[in-house]
């Protein structure tokens, strides 16, 4: 949902949290500022998205590192995806993201701009009142992303790019089985490469003469900035 007016008292938040720690903090904080506002929680992406489905919501609060249902172990790409659905299938849907996992966000950076709805980031470490500001902004319809700029700061990327980091460090393929994951051609896969060293700053012939291994380089300034887990 977009803006709402400063009249409305009453509605929607849902609290998408694995850690039942974090999800009671967050609830007695809202609890302080919205008390005539239902509160509604979920501790996985799948919880969350059947939540998404049947409530109306004035506001998304979403933790980036959740289960994808219980009993799994959570993970910030499981979160990313949710976000992805989210934001793809709920266009102005108000969100706050509430995680220690910011750096993530770069991964969607593009989705976030076009977002029609609130959008506001919230690191854990923040105070009682931060966390309020940043999700009374987002609740409003206001965007505050200027940490996810700030690490964007230079890069570029595109999915198939992503792909190709999930698909060599995730799940430990080389560039031929990725080209077949991927349905491209091998070439293609080096090309892709080559556009990843650009973004990371990494330079092949350099490194090379200096004894540095490319595939382990590139994963420790992929992990920096936040393009993998």
């Amino acid at each position: 949902m977009g803006p709402i007016s400063d009249e409305a008292s009453t509605g929607n938040i849902l609290i998408v949290d694995d850690h039942q720690v974090v999800l009671s903090g967050t609830i007695d904080i809202l609890r302080q500022h919205y008390p005539t506002y239902e509160l509604l929680t979920a501790k996985t992406s799948q919880e969350a998205l059947e939540k998404f489905a049947n409530y109306p919501l004035d506001l998304a609060i979403l933790d980036l590192s959740i289960p994808e249902v219980l009993h799994q172990d959570a993970k910030v790409e499981t979160g990313i995806e949710l976000l992805r659905q989210v934001m793809k299938h709920y266009p102005e849907q108000n969100i706050a993201i509430q995680s220690t996992y910011i750096k993530a966000l770069v991964r969607v950076r593009s989705e976030i701009d076009s977002h029609q709805g609130g959008f506001t980031i919230v690191d854990k470490s923040m105070s009682s009142q931060d966390i309020f500001q940043r999700v009374d902004g987002a609740l409003k319809g206001f965007s505050h992303t200027r940490g996810i700029k700030a690490l964007q700061a230079g890069i570029e990327l595109k999915p198939e790019w992503l792909d190709v980091l999930t698909l060599a460090f995730h799940e430990g393929l080389q560039d031929k089985a990725i080209a077949q994951e991927l349905n491209v051609q091998p070439s293609t896969i080096r090309h892709y490469w080559n556009k990843l060293y650009d973004v990371l700053e990494i330079d092949p012939e350099l490194d090379k003469k200096e004894g540095k291994n490319l595939r382990s380089l590139t994963e420790i300034r992929a992990r920096e900035r936040g393009l993998l887990d």
